[in-house]
């Protein structure tokens, strides 16, 4: 486990099925701009443009010879200058039409192929990887049971609503059964996803509002446990400080955004947040540390109002 928080745990199904299936590349700056047509393909369809003008005014040219030189010397000329000249027109007539074929079709087969490569959300590849994800993940993830009932932290509320502005398949306070256990496990946030990929979101504090005991703690191993139940259930677990959900959750949800781009490929909610920056570590602590931090009121240094929780 890191020693600084976020901290993000994959299940094992999920951790191979991003080996099996690398993603390519994407250069974040495309992210925000759907419509974008690259430079080369911009300059391509100018000098497709720039050519077939170029031949629509050599056509008019044609024709308005060869129209001057029928009805100039229609009654003059030899039958051969009279047909010479209808070749013009048609020949005129005929590149007048090929040309404006030429301006119309490069312009589209350019936006279209620029427009997949640059919008990787709803390209063919990412509705295949959620495709296979969907498959891989059918029923083989642990389901809640009912809404939970637990009282839900200080800092949650408003966090929630920060969540369900990015993510719009987001749940608070979902309950897990957990076999030859009478309290079930409780997930402040859960986010599941079109694929099939489901995600618990958790906040941390270092204690307890009331009690001062110390919470969440490196050497408790009461997370360990409750990451294990989530994680061997195929859900992916990501813990947030409570100080970074408070202080920072717009960057909260980027780095949700990133894992939900990096295993099914979806980049919608990341392609929104490219201007947030990236969220601060934050250590995480141990139960002498909590019970320091619970002496010196350390959470009033970012809570606006603390109350039992």
């Amino acid at each position: 486990m890191s020693k600084c928080y976020p901290v993000i745990i994959y299940p094992s199904l999920i951790i191979k099925f991003i080996a099996q299936n690398p993603l390519p590349t994407v250069n974040n700056k495309r992210l925000n701009d759907r419509n974008r047509v690259e430079p080369q393909a911009i300059n391509s369809i100018f000098h497709a443009r720039s050519k077939s003008k170029f031949k629509v005014l050599w056509s008019i040219a044609g024709l308005i010879i060869g129209s001057t030189i029928v009805f100039s010397f229609a009654l003059l000329s030899p039958t051969w200058l009279i047909g010479f000249s209808w070749g013009a027109i048609l020949l005129g007539g005929y590149c007048f039409w090929t040309s404006t074929q030429k301006i119309i079709t490069p312009t589209k087969t350019s936006i279209k192929k620029t427009e997949v490569k640059t919008n990787p959300s709803i390209g063919l590849q990412s509705l295949e990887r959620e495709r296979q994800l969907r498959q891989l993940l059918a029923n083989k993830v642990v389901t809640p049971e009912r809404k939970s009932l637990a009282q839900t932290g200080v800092s949650e509320p408003s966090f929630y609503q920060i969540l369900q502005q990015t993510f719009s398949n987001i749940k608070q306070g979902l309950e897990f059964e957990i076999s030859g256990f009478a309290h079930p496990y409780s997930a402040d946030f859960a986010l599941q996803h079109e694929s099939g990929l489901c995600i618990d979101i958790e906040i941390d504090e270092p204690y307890v509002g009331d009690t001062k005991a110390p919470h969440h703690c490196l050497d408790q191993g009461k997370d360990d446990l409750r990451n294990e139940f989530f994680t061997s259930g195929n859900w992916i677990v990501i813990r947030f400080s409570e100080l970074q959900a408070v202080k920072y959750p717009q960057s909260c949800c980027k780095e949700i955004a990133k894992v939900l781009a990096r295993v099914a490929g979806d980049r919608v909610a990341l392609s929104k947040l490219q201007g947030v920056p990236d969220l601060p570590p934050d250590p995480m602590w141990t139960i002498k540390q909590a019970q320091k931090m619970a002496r010196n009121d350390y959470r009033q240094t970012y809570l606006p109002s603390l109350t039992k929780s």
